[in-house]
């Protein structure tokens, strides 16, 4: 019952919000500025003619994709291609290749467990077919690289060998669009409140900074992003629901869960204010939930710096009995950064609070406290230094990052953080990790880093992390 009034009260306030939000034809009608005029030589016309980019000389040259058929990508000129669909719709189609690949040593001693000495490598492709300027369809594949999260790997200590996680499982596969650019016949004079988004398939949804969900879902969204409320710059509203790759917060695939999330945000006053909502209808050895998380994003001025400031607080429920992949908790995040005064530099401070045990909704790697900063995530190819799920903890990171280049293309980040873990048995952590990174040319960057970590009652655990990563 409580899903079903879930799914409505998801369509009903999109739909609400869009109607609600569109102006009325008598007012329209009223306007003498709302009339249309059809002659070419109309002061409001645009001109055919490109203005082409200031500085046009000094512009780099577009970068050429691997594949590229039909319209040229970031090409500038009219549009090639072109037909007209029988809704109205413009299509002018382009198709792209691109992707990237990431290998590099790992070397890992958590203090427990053998020093491992790991060569990982992975690779991700996508294949990009613009329609417009709002509709594309999207698939993508991490060949090397289970849906587990198993990377393939050359083992170098202990044990050697080639481990291999080669698949042809499609990673990501969506088709995306805006229903009055679709069907734009249905409302030539744009009096109806048509600028519903929608987007379906396997496709990535990242909820709170990745607290509330970060997991790639077989799912539908519909969102209405142009809401005009008053005194707002702008609202958006989305309903979704996801019927399949639904990873729980033990980043198990959960075969039997059903999502359902309404996701909100409205800016206004120089902040960002975000609402999340979602509730997960499971098997009752796996267990149902429902999430709620909200978010502050606004800027302030501290001591002549102008700090960007984040506060998010999320919570987890389960209706029934407490299970491995359903537990009721709270979650408190606040981040704090800021540029030193004459420098292009960074500096920031994350905090964090759990109370009981905090579980995501959906979260395909790791947990949520992998947004708290070096020490609390992995690299993309190794995991974190510090632990990062969210179960009776408190603790926090503060981090410079130096660019050293005018062009920004090398930097250093240095950090120093910890957890204190108040779980029976848990043991406290306080470490330090670095990280160089060095672009080389257009396609090409690497990154040398690694951290020292004090645990109590354990061996201090080490790491070193490398990755060269190669975009095309």
């Amino acid at each position: 019952m409580l899903r079903k009034s879930i799914i409505i009260a998801a369509f009903t306030l999109i739909g609400f919000a869009g109607y609600a939000a569109a102006p009325s034809n008598t007012a329209l009608a009223g306007d003498k500025n709302a009339t249309y005029s059809g002659d070419d030589n109309s002061p409001s016309r645009f001109s055919d003619v490109p203005p082409g980019f200031k500085g046009q000389d000094q512009q780099p040259a577009r970068p050429v994709p691997l594949i590229e058929f039909w319209q040229p990508y970031v090409h500038e000129g009219p549009y090639e291609y072109e037909f007209e669909l029988p809704t109205g719709m413009v299509v002018s189609p382009g198709l792209v290749l691109f992707g990237s690949i990431n290998t590099g040593l790992e070397i890992t001693d958590n203090g427990v467990t053998e020093t491992a000495s790991t060569w990982v490598t992975t690779a991700n492709l996508f294949l990009n077919m613009t329609l417009s300027g709002t509709e594309r369809i999207l698939l993508g594949m991490a060949p090397l690289t289970q849906e587990n999260g198993a990377k393939s790997r050359y083992l170098i200590d202990p044990g050697r060998g080639w481990k291999s996680e080669a698949n042809a499982r499609l990673s990501t596969a969506f088709f995306e669009g805006e229903i009055s650019e679709m069907f734009p016949n249905l409302d030539m004079d744009g009096r109806l409140p048509l600028d519903f988004e929608i987007a379906v398939g396997r496709q990535r949804v990242v909820s709170q900074g990745g607290m509330l969900i970060n997991d790639s879902l077989d799912s539908v969204a519909l969102t209405r992003s142009t809401i005009p409320f008053t005194g707002s710059n702008f609202a958006r509203i989305t309903g979704l629901m996801a019927w399949n790759n639904v990873q729980r917060s033990n980043n198990i695939d959960d075969d039997e869960g059903e999502l359902y999330a309404i996701f909100s945000a409205v800016e206004a006053h120089h902040a960002t204010i975000e609402l999340d909502m979602t509730y997960i209808d499971s098997t009752r050895a796996i267990g149902d939930q429902f999430n709620i998380g909200g978010g502050f994003i606004r800027p302030f001025i501290i001591a002549e710096h102008d700090v960007d400031t984040t506060i998010r607080l999320a919570h987890s429920h389960t209706p029934g009995q407490s299970t491995a992949q359903a537990t009721d908790g709270t979650l408190l995040y606040t981040s704090f950064s800021w540029a030193p005064k004459r420098t292009d530099n960074i500096m920031y401070l994350n905090l964090f609070g759990a109370a009981n045990d905090y579980a995501p909704a959906a979260r395909s790697a790791g947990g949520p406290l992998g947004i708290m900063g070096l020490l609390f995530s992995g690299n993309g190819l190794a995991g974190a230094a510090i632990p990062n799920r969210a179960s009776d903890a408190f603790g926090g990171t503060i981090g410079y990052q130096m660019f050293f280049s005018p062009a920004l293309r090398r930097n250093l980040i240095l950090e120093i953080g910890g957890k204190v873990d108040d779980n029976t048995g848990g043991t406290d952590r306080f470490g330090v990790a670095v990280r160089y990174s060095q672009a080389v040319g257009r396609h090409v960057f690497f990154e040398l880093g690694g951290f020292a970590v004090s645990q109590e009652s354990i061996d201090e655990a080490f790491g070193v992390r490398t990755k060269i990563n190669v975009a095309f």
